[in-house]
């Protein structure tokens, strides 16, 4: 029995096959053709939609967008990596006709395209809730925070920049004092030459570390990102640079329906933006859910305001003093006519200060009446016992009152926005790392991400070959 040979290389046929015979007729890459050519991308945003009757007719950018499309899909985001696959996958053959743009080509319609990537995103939002798949009634929003290109090497403080700062304007009053010693002939050759521009550098940079040093000086964070000043150190991805990707995940479909990539460490000024932008893509108010990270008495009272349901997981803190054995905040009564507390022995706390900051309100006992109580040893370990309470109390409370009475949304919010997390960073980001630098690349990178997401979770659930009825329809 022998075994089974291919064909020889050489072998000439007489009937050549046609490209179109070896994509299959359910292949995805089908379903992106037809999806970006019912795309009007000049109102979108994209550049160079219309070829200038000058010059060399560039690539289209519809072509562009169905191999970047097409390459996040298979894990394939480098613009080199791509340029290859124009020269060997038969699929990408098929879908840019046998294209083979160059990698600087393919790299510039990410660069240039950040806001038109969005819209990308958006819209195919808006078909998916023309053909009744998002049922809207649901939205869990979650953040992830996702590595930007730069290094933890990058990292500089306050002292660094102000260090290289005084060595760049060092090296700028030397290479000035060359330019006084030489004649007029002599500086205005060097000042056209290698001189003039390192100047123009180092005075470059020196006004952009003098721009940092003052956002450093305005904000809570005192770390910057030398190579990539955007980014914000995140603790999460254990003191890397990166950003934060914030998503709104439908719960019938798993659909992201917003996303949103911002420098914020934390999620606490997410909420109320993130429902807004929701509300405004689903055209009706859907109960937002989310986690304690969320937990913002501004933002729920806005919410409220609003008529949007939220089930946000409370974030209070216990009293840890004394090993966690002391009376918690939650046995002493507020009196709202009053506005004092009674403490568990029946004193009354006053209030003593506000905070703007926190919005925290402080109560104080009397130091007479905690010297005297037999509950002291209980109570505090000080000489007086604080209470705090948040200006939008009511709020706060309401809200974990609604978490309490139904469990079962903190459920609904773990089983539907942790997955599209997953399948972001693991299957299409590869190795959750950011390629481009700058807020803009991020926003362009991780609208990618996230409509590659999305179409493969269409396709998933309904099929390719439905999606091509759809979009034919």
């Amino acid at each position: 029995m022998r075994h089974k040979h291919g064909e020889s290389r050489k072998q000439v046929t007489l009937f050549p096959i046609m490209l179109d015979e070896l994509v299959g007729s359910d292949s995805l890459v089908r379903v992106i053709d037809a999806w970006v050519e019912s795309l009007d991308l000049k109102a979108l945003g994209f550049d160079k939609v219309q070829a200038s009757p000058m010059g060399r007719p560039p690539y289209a950018p519809a072509d562009l967008l169905k191999l970047y499309l097409c390459g996040y899909l298979n894990a394939v985001r480098s613009s080199r990596a791509l340029e290859r696959e124009c020269q060997r996958n038969v699929e990408v053959m098929w879908l840019l006709g046998r294209l083979a743009p160059d990698h600087k080509t393919i790299a510039n319609l990410r660069s240039h395209n950040s806001e038109a990537l969005v819209a990308v995103c958006a819209a195919f939002i808006q078909f998916a809730r023309r053909e009744r798949i998002i049922a809207g009634a649901v939205v869990a929003i979650d953040g992830s925070k996702i590595r930007a290109v730069a290094s933890r090497k990058a990292i500089c403080d306050a002292n660094d920049l102000t260090q290289e700062r005084r060595a760049l304007q060092t090296q700028v009053s030397q290479y000035l004092t060359q330019l006084d010693q030489s004649d007029e002939q002599e500086r205005e050759t060097l000042l056209k030459g290698d001189v003039g521009r390192v100047l123009i550098r180092l005075k470059a940079r020196d006004k952009d570390i003098a721009q940092e040093l003052e956002r450093l000086s305005q904000s809570d964070s005192k770390l910057s990102v030398v190579t990539e000043p955007q980014a914000q150190v995140m603790k999460s991805l254990h003191g890397a640079p990166g950003y934060n990707l914030q998503s709104a995940v439908d719960a019938h479909s798993h659909l992201i329906v917003h996303h949103k990539v911002c420098r914020d460490a934390t999620d606490l000024k997410q909420l109320a933006p993130m429902a807004k932008a929701c509300a405004q893509v689903l055209q009706g108010n859907p109960d937002i859910v989310a986690d304690a990270g969320y937990a913002s008495a501004e933002h729920l009272r806005e919410l409220d305001a609003a008529g949007v349901v939220s089930y946000v997981a409370p974030a209070r803190a216990v009293n840890s003093q004394g090993g966690g054995l002391l009376f918690d905040r939650t046995v002493f009564n507020y009196d709202a006519q009053q506005d004092v507390f009674t403490c568990p022995a029946q004193k009354i706390l006053k209030r003593k200060q506000s905070s703007k900051h926190d919005k925290n309100v402080i109560y104080a006992a009397n130091p007479q009446d905690c010297a005297l109580c037999p509950k002291k040893s209980q109570c505090t370990n000080a000489k007086q016992r604080f209470v705090s309470r948040h200006q939008y109390e009511d709020t706060l409370q309401a809200s974990a009152m609604r978490v309490e009475l139904a469990p079962h949304m903190m459920r609904i919010r773990r089983s539907t926005v942790e997955h599209p997390f997953g399948t972001i960073k693991h299957q299409i980001l590869g190795n959750a790392r950011l390629l481009v630098r700058g807020l803009r690349g991020a926003k362009a990178e991780l609208s990618l991400a996230v409509m590659a997401y999305n179409f493969k979770r269409v396709s998933n659930m309904k099929g390719c070959q439905w999606m091509m009825s759809a979009l034919r329809a």
